[in-house]
C-alpha cells in the first residue's frame, strides 16, 4: 500500500468516528416519549333513528357541458360511405357437346358394265350321297334338334319318325320343361316352406297339351309348413295347367308324353 492510500484510508476512518458521535449525541438530546394512554370510547344504544339521510340526494341529471371560451369550428358532415355491393357470382356455364357432323356421304360412282353373260355350262354329274354323321346330344334342347335334314323326306307319314332319347336328351327336356313352367310358378312362403317338394305327373299329346287329370305326389311335409302345403300343392298344379301346351321336339316324343316335374321353392 502506498503512502497515498493509506492517508486516504486515515481520513474515511476518522469521518466515520465523526459521524456516528454526531448521530449518538442527536438521539441521546431527545426528550423520552409519552407513554401512550388508551381513550375510552363512550356508546350509547338508542332506539331512535335518523329521520332524514345526511347523504347527498342523487339524482339522474346529466352532468352540463363545460363550455370552451373558445368556439370550436364546425365540422362538416360526412356521408356514411356507401355499401360495397359485391356482384353476384355468375352461374357456371358447361361447354356444350359438340355434336359431330356424319362424315359426307361418297359419291355414287356409276356402276360398271357388265361382261355380256356366258353360256350356262352343261349339268354337273349327280353328286353321290355324304354319308351320314352321328349327331352326339350337347344337353340343350337346340343340340336336341341339331342334325335334322333340311331336305324335304321322301315319305308321306304325316308324324315324324320317334328317336331314341339317351341319358342327355332326357336331361335337356327335363330341363326345357322346368324352364317353360317356372314364369307361372310361385311357390308359398312361411316356415320351412323351402322343404317343400311337389311332383306333378300328366299326359301330353303330340301338340303339347295336357290328357287327363294330373297325379300329384308331395314330399318335406313338416308341423311347420304343414300349412303351406296344400297351397303348395294347388300352385304347382296351376303352373304346370298354365304352362301347357310345351313345346317340346316333335321326333322326342316317345321321351316326352309323360312329364313330371318337381316344383320347389328357389326354382
Amino acid at each position: 500500500m502506498t503512502r497515498s492510500e493509506a492517508g486516504a484510508l486515515g481520513i474515511a476512518a476518522i469521518g466515520h468516528l465523526v459521524l456516528f458521535g454526531l448521530l449518538s449525541v442527536g438521539f441521546l438530546a431527545t426528550p423520552n416519549p409519552k407513554k401512550l394512554e388508551s381513550v375510552p370510547i363512550e356508546v350509547s344504544l338508542t332506539d331512535q333513528v335518523g329521520l332524514e339521510s345526511q347523504a347527498p340526494v342523487p339524482h339522474h341529471e346529466d352532468v352540463a357541458a363545460k363550455l370552451s371560451p373558445v368556439e370550436a369550428p364546425i365540422e362538416p358532415e360526412v356521408a356514411p360511405p356507401e355499401p360495397v355491393v359485391q356482384p353476384e357470382p355468375q352461374p357456371i356455364v358447361k361447354p356444350q357437346p359438340v355434336p359431330l357432323r356424319p362424315a359426307p356421304a361418297p359419291e355414287a360412282r356409276p356402276a360398271p358394265k357388265q361382261p355380256p353373260a356366258k353360256p350356262a355350262p352343261p349339268a354337273p354329274a349327280k353328286a353321290q350321297p355324304q354319308p351320314k354323321r352321328e349327331v352326339r346330344a350337347s344337353g340343350a334342347l337346340e343340340g336336341i334338334i341339331a342334325g335334322l335334314k333340311d331336305t324335304p323326306s321322301e315319305s308321306k307319314a304325316t308324324t315324324p319318325p320317334a328317336a331314341k332319347a339317351g341319358p342327355a336328351v332326357q336331361s335337356a327336356l327335363r330341363a326345357e320343361v322346368l324352364r317353360q313352367i317356372k314364369p307361372h310358378w310361385s311357390p308359398p312362403s312361411g316356415a320351412d316352406s323351402d322343404k317343400l317338394r311337389t311332383t306333378v305327373q300328366v299326359q301330353l299329346d303330340r301338340s303339347g297339351a295336357i290328357v287327363g287329370q294330373p297325379r300329384v305326389s308331395q314330399t318335406g311335409v313338416t308341423a311347420s309348413n304343414r300349412v303351406q302345403a296344400d297351397l303348395h300343392r294347388e300352385r304347382a298344379i296351376r303352373a304346370v295347367r298354365l304352362a301347357a301346351p310345351f313345346k317340346l321336339p316333335a321326333q322326342y316324343y316317345d321321351a316326352w308324353k309323360t312329364i313330371a316335374p318337381t316344383l320347389y321353392e328357389g326354382l
